[in-house]
């Protein structure tokens, strides 16, 4: 329960934001309670592909303005295995370590890393996210902790990690981005619009099966064909995706 209203919270904070900034400082709060330290925030139009020259992304971030600034001279982004994993297009969670430990690291890309250590930047797991126009987007959390402690941290807080993330997405893109071109029409049918208002004030499948009546094998019909037109694989994400295209409100 205590989880729950921290997320309240979060959302409330998301909601009374008058900058992308200051979103960025309620997740930093957020994910303090949880052990983390710092978040980024990227998103990047309509990519041509992960491989060859990256051109630069709109990037927010809670890292120190030094580190920043050193990413951004040195060109980074270019060498950096988790951002272009984001954009192959996946939605699963990448934890940094996991992503180095399969690359076969260069000089600037071992160089990169330990300067990032030097900056408080170590460990984290990003949270990629497609958009339905082709653009892409990821937020990533990180600590300076090291240590295989910090990983089974990440494990345990995956799922409050993804459904911030999505939120945060959600109010920055709605808000701050101006994306690629898109048909932002509703796609959703009156009952599936319904079943995922409910999903987004916390229902559960029985719950909503009582309420109208039918199986729950019906309800989850109407979130797999939601979650198909949406472009997204889990609930959060509907339900984060349904209040960035205006179908459903804070």
């Amino acid at each position: 329960m205590a989880t729950s209203l921290k997320l309240i919270d979060y959302l409330d904070d998301l909601n009374n934001a008058v900058s992308a900034e200051d979103c960025m400082l309620a997740t930093r709060r957020r994910v303090g309670d949880l052990g983390f330290e710092n978040v980024v925030f990227i998103y990047t139009l309509k990519p041509q592909g992960p491989n060859g020259y990256l051109r630069p992304h709109l990037r927010y971030s809670s890292n120190s303005a030094a580190w920043e600034d050193r990413y951004r001279d040195m060109d980074y982004q270019n060498h950096c295995p988790i951002y272009r994993e984001t954009l192959r297009g996946g939605t699963l969670p990448l934890v940094w370590q996991q992503v180095w430990e399969r690359t076969e690291k260069s000089e600037i890309q071992r160089r990169m890393l330990d300067e990032a250590a030097s900056f408080g930047v170590v460990h984290g797991v990003g949270i990629p996210i497609k958009e339905r126009n082709g653009d892409r987007c990821s937020i990533g959390v990180s600590t300076a902790l090291p240590g295989p402690e910090i990983l089974k941290s990440i494990e345990a807080n995956l799922p409050d990690l993804f459904l911030m993330a999505h939120h945060l997405h959600a109010v920055i893109v709605d808000r701050y981005v101006e994306q690629s071109p898109d048909d932002k029409t509703n796609p959703l049918t009156g009952r599936e619009l319904d079943c995922l208002n409910w999903v987004s004030i916390g229902k559960s499948t029985w719950e909503i099966s009582e309420i109208y009546g039918i199986s729950e094998n019906t309800v989850k019909y109407h979130l797999r064909n939601i979650m198909t037109k949406l472009e997204v694989n889990s609930r959060a994400a509907a339900v984060a995706q349904g209040f960035r295209m205006d179908l459903l409100s804070f």
